[in-house]
């Protein structure tokens, strides 16, 4: 596994995705090997049944992906793995290389989202970034994308026929304690919460500008259900800053920082609702998260949470405050039990559509199909 920047996660969702899918194929019997930076992972212990290498590079905005990637693409030859898998459009820049220095090996490469389109990125980073893309598409033995919208994206794009394997949820017991509750003054269930990176194409400045009309048009609906929004920056200080200032402005608001473990668990499992309205995703798990703790959602209407959700969420428009903040009252005037089941439904479909026990039995499929290959087709850079 070469791309994320280590496991266990703290934050990410790529990261979330790896450490997923990679203790579910230890469980299978799969030797898994991750490549971890240590400025992410080094105070972590691995992850049960997954061997961890440590990659270096250089940790900047622009550079840490890349460099990292390279570093581990070059000491990954002592292992002589069969597959290598790289996670996300920047590091398959490197699917290319991978070929030549492991003409044996195949490449599977996992398309998580069209990053180019994320605000924080400026114009040479986007063009690399849709050279990664193409990589992702035409160098790889076989590209994973995590959703129907993205293997749409890729025929359309790349002529590329990608395999849709999606994220997954954790299942099992999502509830606990409610303790961190009172360190942010919150009660169960009465407030609405958004979990992301502190990045623009989240659109937590849309959240906030929503629920400032929410608190004009219901001031008592307000003080009684509060704002959370839970994250850190990602290279996106200015960003975090404005929507400090923002938030400021702003009643009954509340930005908690990073969160991680039974703390962001409990923020998680005992909040009114969820908010998804990204202008861009490729699956978010923090959206599946929800789900499988039996939260209403309200989502925007992109194709990557319709085609989650279906029609068990409300849904608003992208980039519309004013559609979000009606929908904010709307979940607020549903009863409890039309709440309830709302949630119930979600949590149904995370269990059907996402459990990671499935999702490794198809990506396992994946490599066993590519490693057959090499038995008939000789080695080439041309796209199998």
């Amino acid at each position: 596994m070469i791309g994320h920047k280590g496991i266990p996660s703290h934050s990410g969702g790529i990261e979330r995705h790896v450490e997923e899918l990679s203790a579910a194929l230890a469980n299978r019997g799969v030797t898994v090997i991750s490549y971890d930076r240590p400025w992410y992972a080094s105070n972590t212990e691995p992850v049960n049944g997954v061997i961890r290498r440590w990659c270096y590079g250089i940790r900047t905005k622009h550079f840490d992906a890349i460099t990292h990637s390279f570093h581990a693409l070059l000491i990954a030859r002592k292992d002589r793995p069969d597959i290598i898998h790289l996670h996300g459009v920047g590091p398959s820049l490197l699917a290319p290389v991978a070929r030549v220095l492991y003409p044996r090996t195949r490449i599977v490469s996992t398309f998580h989202c069209v990053d180019r389109a994320h605000q924080k990125w400026g114009s040479f980073a986007r063009f690399m970034l849709r050279a990664g893309e193409w990589c992702a598409c035409a160098c790889a033995h076989r590209t994973i994308a995590v959703s129907d919208s993205l293997a749409a994206y890729c025929l359309k794009e790349y002529q590329s026929q990608t395999c849709v394997i999606p994220n997954g949820v954790r299942s099992g017991e999502w509830g606990v304690g409610s303790d961190v509750l009172e360190t942010f003054g919150l009660k169960e269930e009465n407030y609405f919460c958004l979990v992301a990176r502190l990045v623009p194409h989240k659109n937590i400045h849309v959240a906030l500008d929503a629920y400032a009309q929410f608190a004009s048009a219901r001031p008592l609906d307000a003080v009684k259900h509060p704002l959370v929004i839970v994250g850190g920056s990602a290279h996106t200080d200015e960003y975090e800053q404005e929507l400090h200032r923002m938030a400021s402005r702003i009643p009954n608001v509340i930005l908690t920082g990073e969160l991680h473990g039974e703390e962001l668990q409990s923020i998680q499992s005992h909040a009114l609702a969820h908010l998804s309205i990204s202008s861009t995703e490729g699956m978010s798990i923090a959206l599946l998260e929800a789900m499988m703790m039996s939260r209403p959602l309200i989502v925007s209407d992109i194709p990557e949470n319709l085609e989650v959700v279906e029609n068990d969420a409300l849904v608003v428009r992208v980039n519309d405050s004013s559609s979000l903040a009606r929908a904010m009252e709307n979940m607020v005037d549903l009863t409890d039990n039309e709440r309830a089941l709302m949630g119930e439904k979600l949590r149904v479909r995370a269990l059907v559509n996402h459990d990671w026990n499935r999702i490794a039995e198809e990506t396992e499929a994946v490599y066993e199909e590519v490693v057959a290959m090499k038995k008939v087709n000789p080695p080439s850079l041309s796209k199998t």
